[in-house]
């Protein structure tokens, strides 16, 4: 390859980049404050405060996304938890989202010139990938370390080298204190491995011998893998209980992914966003299908005989790769637990053999117009997938037609935080009027978050002999209580929609709201 030709590639990957990261970047305070992402907020909260974070097996993941969360926010010159906004927070998993996007280039001998590009731009509008990018919760991590374990075990495969392999085994350690269902991504690749490489190794009648793969560099890996993620997951050895704990949050997980959950779905959840998502019947037509369906020829192209359009690719990675991907599918198909993030798992597999099934239709072709032609369908397909993206990050970004969001907090709950700042702002003691919080459970998120500039919040999970504050938030059902306690110091001011059919009530203590009405010059 000409140093002309490389220069070009590069320059085009680059392109393709920027192309990811602008769609990934503006508006990041978009979207309503998801009650995932607020509990992950309260989390990093904790860990500014106390300089630890105690890792939970039973509830909110690894730590990685609340580490990778300190840069951010230190750069965004927030001097408390209340002065963090929603952009600080989505700009990790942004960051992560673009970053993966950088990985492909290791993959270029593995999956072809052409196909790496493919699946740069593919990885890069994917409304999924967008979506989930600019979401703060774990998945994008996972996402992104999976693909660089992938990336970089290849790297060594290819080159021998010791610190590809550590490099690989660090990914993966990241992967398990990022997420727990990083296991499956183990099970699946472990399950890729067997049916790649015994195949070949009884074709071959032993073990090929121009692999440089060498047991002790694996060792080390491995051990790499080990240490990062208990370093992690004990909070740099100033928790080791969460080491422990790294391993026994696989019995209440295991639990739910058996059914003891609320997220029970039928197995075609994931299939019916990706492929064809029409919300209520009525909604407007959502699909990743040419993804999909190029994955489906990457699939079959890699798992045949090696076809001469695939001849820049490594068959043996496109097998692997295949065979990951079957298996991912199958595993979160079978497992009845499901939200719609957990997707992103197996897209990936889908995007990088979408790479190789790109490269297949262009080359099956015998004429050179036709593959061009070829490829300018695949290009505007490709934009109608980033025009879809577009439309679920800012059009529809808290729309339950949206196929991405899942029990997403409404724009109710923007409307009650700017009453509630105007409400503040009004008082005689502002931010530090005291508010209650009267729920009947304990899923009154994402209030928390919408209450950060408040000193005194109380959390009730039921109705106190007392719930008079001069701001009381409940639940319709105390309805009827808080009216016999408050109607004749407070006007219930009315209804905020946090999620769809979850309302919230707001009491305001008669004299702040007449300070607000004067303040606004509407008394």
């Amino acid at each position: 390859m000409s140093a002309r030709r490389a220069w070009g590639l590069l320059l085009c990957w680059l392109l393709l980049i920027a192309g990811g990261a602008a769609i990934r970047i503006p508006r990041l305070d978009a979207r309503p404050m998801h009650a995932d992402e607020a509990v992950q907020a309260a989390r990093f909260r904790d860990l500014w405060i106390t300089g630890q974070y105690r890792y939970d097996p039973h509830e909110f993941h690894g730590p990685t996304l609340i580490y990778a969360t300190l840069p951010s926010v230190l750069a965004g010159n927030a001097a408390t938890f209340a002065d963090t906004t929603e952009a600080m927070y989505r700009a990790v998993p942004v960051a992560f989202g673009v970053g993966l996007l950088f990985l492909f280039w290791l993959l270029r001998d593995a999956l072809g010139r052409a196909g790496s590009l493919w699946a740069t731009l593919l990885a890069g509008c994917s409304p999924a990938c967008v979506f989930y990018s600019r979401y703060y919760i774990h998945e994008t991590l996972l996402a992104f370390f999976t693909l660089a374990a992938i990336a970089l075990g290849w790297r060594y495969v290819r080159s021998g080298r010791l610190a590809w392999c550590l490099a690989a085994g660090a990914a993966i350690g990241l992967m398990q204190a990022t997420k727990e269902t990083a296991a499956i991504a183990y099970l699946a690749g472990l399950a890729a491995l067997a049916a790649t490489v015994l195949p070949a190794r009884r074709a071959a009648g032993g073990p090929p011998r121009d692999l440089p793969v060498r047991c002790w560099h694996l060792a080390l890996g491995a051990a790499v893998a080990v240490l990062v993620a208990i370093t992690l997951l004990s909070s740099f050895f100033t928790h080791p209980r969460g080491i422990v704990d790294g391993v026994l949050t696989y019995v209440p997980w295991l639990s739910r992914a058996g059914g003891a959950s609320p997220h029970v779905h039928p197995w075609h959840f994931y299939f019916q966003r990706l492929i064809w998502w029409r919300g209520g019947g009525a909604g407007p037509l959502w699909s990743e299908v040419l993804i999909v369906g190029l994955a489906a020829i990457g699939c079959a192209a890699s798992v045949g005989s090696r076809p001469r359009w695939l001849r820049d690719g490594h068959a043996g990675f496109l097998r692997w790769m295949a065979w990951y991907t079957i298996a991912a599918v199958v595993i979160y198909t079978v497992i009845p637990y499901k939200t719609p993030w957990c997707l992103l798992q197996f897209l990936l597999g889908m995007i990088v053999l979408a790479g190789a099934g790109a490269t297949v239709l262009c080359r099956a072709v015998r004429s050179r117009y036709a593959a061009f032609a070829v490829g300018v369908l695949l290009a505007v397909g490709a934009a109608h997938l980033a025009w879809q993206a577009c439309r679920a990050s800012y059009s529809l970004v808290a729309d339950p037609r949206n196929p991405y969001t899942y029990s997403q907090t409404s724009t109710g709950a923007v409307e009650l935080g700017a009453q509630l700042q105007e409400l503040a702002e009004s008082s005689d003691r502002g931010y530090h009027t005291p508010v209650k919080v009267v729920w009947n459970d304990p899923y009154y998120w994402p209030l928390p978050w919408y209450l950060r500039r408040f000193a005194d919040v109380e959390l009730w999970t039921s109705l106190p002999a007392d719930a008079a504050a001069p701001l009381v938030i409940a639940a319709p059902q105390h309805d009827a209580q808080l009216t016999t306690q408050l109607e004749a110091t407070h006007i219930m001011t009315g209804y905020f929609e946090l999620r769809p059919q979850v309302l919230a009530m707001l009491w305001v203590r008669l004299e702040l709201w007449e300070q607000m009405l004067r303040r606004q010059g509407r008394i």
